[in-house]
């Protein structure tokens, strides 16, 4: 945009800072952007226009009027789509010849709308034989060849080169190919793409066909609906070009959700912290330490992304990680995230240790080299040679000064510290601890600062699932998250015989009760000396006719918490001024609501928000009781005192 406005400095509210700085009225022309993306399967030009266009409207100066003129290859449909007028500008290509009818079986026809379901708008000749197939018009690259010899076959495409000599054909119009493309019913040409897929994925493919597969496996793989099949096949997506991996994640999940716990939603969290690499290398580095931080679990998987790596140079490896990565955490304990202040590497007799300092205590120690954890080191043997630094929105500076640089290599934002002994680097993200080996004699990328991606991504994980055992509490999920001493058994022998809920019987006696305070203003605590006791009280709610006895349980919101001897049923006695009685339809359901929110309110979340997931878990564990006013308030502060 020629408004005279400097860029800035910073992708992190680019587009906001100039559209608040244009003035006067303009005319903004936004020029080519119908060519953004490297994929026919694509959804770029619609990205990169949605977030400018809503950049101008929502940052715009108040009472400024801004004219956007967007240049298009559609006019009509997309002077539909966005209801503006259509400007017909002179001049362009001339009309090609006629296209094929879906009818033509002609072999020039059937090579045609082969290559036109071509991702890459450069296809070898051994490919365009694959994609013929792929239609079912076997075609030989010798039959092919001698269709290139034809002059109405010249009329519509053209030879080249990849620079190295292998031949290569093309469109001379890319019109041509999205018209061919349309005239193929959308199931057929999902089972295509399909195809294409398995072709293009066989080990003993030649080198044309991994040129090809490099630039294009993932944009067919998104256009059969099997994208995330080939991010979980590491020896894949280590041959897969980074930008058109991220380009055909884009299109696969344009209006669908991705299914949480899964390596889409791992490429997400990484594309939407700003990891976006400059080279292959890079790439793969980003990708191994994300299958690294995701645990255990995905250890075999870091390992077959190096092996097929290949001849690709890693700038950096991932060594070891602690902590939770991103997405991977479950309800079965608290999910710690240590916030770090302070990383330093310690020379003692028996090696390099890395200790971490968060304000309240050390994390740690571990081995540099492999993470094994390590007794807290004394004196150090010698002082090693470090350097320290943290990272700002441009990169890495030295630790604690406000300016400078620091030679390390380009981490995404959410890695804050770093200290480098030698080709060894520890670093502290908002997930974990990890160390990484610094590979000298690989090319460095020449671009330096934070890796950043100027548009964000537009797609959306999928709700979490209710965990099975989460709406069931046990002994032993309970003891794991409060320990043994706060969860209360009750003997069936002991309990009143006036309690005759059975499962309130069951549930006291077999999994316990937890005793237990410091959030949601609960206290149960005094449940284990006092057992079950019958207060003589009746909630104001409940019908004076119904015999029953009220056991309490402790204290909620500042109400005294009751046992429904008769239904099981869990209810404040409204002394608080709520007016639902109901805390939980049963004894169980309230449990497993507490032990919920305690979970997710002694948890520590960094990009991930589980509230929504939280909410709509608790819902469904009860939804009578999510309803009441009680419930309903819990994720407010300011509601509670204990609540900080």
């Amino acid at each position: 945009m020629a408004l005279g406005i400097p860029a800035t400095d910073s992708f992190k509210g680019n587009f906001a800072t100039v559209a608040y700085q244009i003035t006067n009225d303009p005319v903004v022309v936004l020029a080519n952007t119908q060519w953004a993306g490297r994929l026919r399967t694509t959804r770029e030009p619609q990205r990169v226009l949605g977030r400018v266009v809503r950049a101008l409207i929502e940052y715009h100066r108040r009472g400024l009027r801004i004219r956007l003129l967007v240049e298009v290859d559609d006019g009509p449909g997309r002077a539909a789509e966005w209801r503006g007028r259509q400007l017909t500008l002179e001049g362009g290509f001339e009309p090609g010849p006629a296209l094929p009818s879906p009818d033509d079986d002609a072999p020039l026809a059937s090579a045609l709308r082969a290559l036109a379901l071509a991702e890459h708008r450069f296809v070898p000749l051994p490919v365009w034989s694959v994609l013929c197939s792929a239609l079912g018009q076997d075609m030989s690259e010798a039959m092919l060849e001698s269709l290139l010899g034809n002059a109405a076959a010249t009329e519509w495409i053209y030879p080249t080169d990849d620079g190295t000599g292998a031949p290569l054909v093309s469109f001379k119009q890319e019109a041509a190919a999205r018209h061919l493309r349309a005239q193929l019913p959308a199931d057929e040409a999902k089972r295509c793409h399909a195809r294409i897929v398995t072709a293009l994925s066989a080990p003993d493919a030649s080198d044309p066909t991994r040129w090809y597969a490099e630039r294009a496996l993932a944009g067919h793989a998104a256009a059969a609906g099997r994208f995330e099949a080939l991010l979980e096949d590491t020896e894949a997506v280590a041959r897969v070009g980074f930008a058109s991996l991220f380009e055909a994640f884009e299109a696969a999940f344009d209006g669908q959700p991705i299914p949480q716990g899964t390596a889409a939603a791992r490429l997400r969290y990484l594309v939407r912290r700003g990891g976006h690499p400059s080279s292959q290398g890079e790439w793969l580095a980003l990708s191994h330490l994300t299958l690294m931080e995701a645990g255990p679990a995905e250890r075999a998987a870091a390992d077959r992304l190096l092996a097929a790596a290949g001849p690709v140079a890693l700038p950096w490896r991932t060594l070891w990680a602690r902590g939770v990565g991103a997405g991977e955490f479950s309800t079965d304990a608290v999910v710690k995230r240590p916030i770090v202040q302070t990383l330093q590497i310690t020379h003692t007799p028996s090696g390099d240790v890395v200790t971490a300092r968060t304000r309240r205590d050390h994390v740690g120690p571990w081995d540099l080299a492999t993470g094994a954890p390590r007794s807290e080191p004394g004196e150090a043997a010698g002082a090693p040679s470090t350097t320290s630094a943290d990272q700002g929105p441009r990169g890495w500076r030295p630790a604690g000064a406000a300016d400078g640089e620091v030679d390390l290599p380009r981490m995404p934002e959410y890695v804050r510290q770093g200290e480098r002994l030698g080709r060894h680097l520890a670093l502290a993200s908002t997930d974990a601890a990890f160390v990484i080996e610094i590979d000298q004699g690989a090319e460095q990328a020449p671009p330096s600062g934070l890796l950043k991606r100027l548009v964000g991504t537009g797609t959306t994980l999928a709700p979490a699932d209710l965990p099975a055992t989460a709406s069931a509490p046990t002994a032993e999920r309970l003891t794991d998250l409060w320990g043994p001493a706060a969860v209360q058994r009750f003997p069936k022998e002991t309990l009143p015989s006036a309690l005759s809920d059975v499962g309130a019987r069951e549930f006291l006696s077999s999994v316990g009760f937890p005793c237990v305070t410091g959030f949601l203003e609960l206290d149960t605590t005094g449940l284990a000396d006092t057992g079950l006791a019958d207060t003589g009280l009746r909630p104001a709610s409940e019908p004076a006719e119904e015999e029953t006895a009220y056991y309490s349980l402790g204290w909620w919101q500042g109400a005294r918490l009751l046992l429904d001897g008769r239904d099981g049923r869990v209810l404040q006695d409204g002394s608080s001024g709520l007016e639902d009685a109901l805390a939980g339809s049963s004894l169980s359901q309230f449990v497993a609501m507490v032990r919920l929110y305690y979970w997710w309110f002694a948890s520590d979340w960094s990009v991930e928000d589980t509230a929504s997931d939280v909410r709509r878990w608790l819902e469904l564990v009860d939804p009578d009781a999510y309803r009441t006013e009680g419930w309903q308030r819990v994720f407010e502060d300011y509601n509670f005192a204990d609540r900080v």
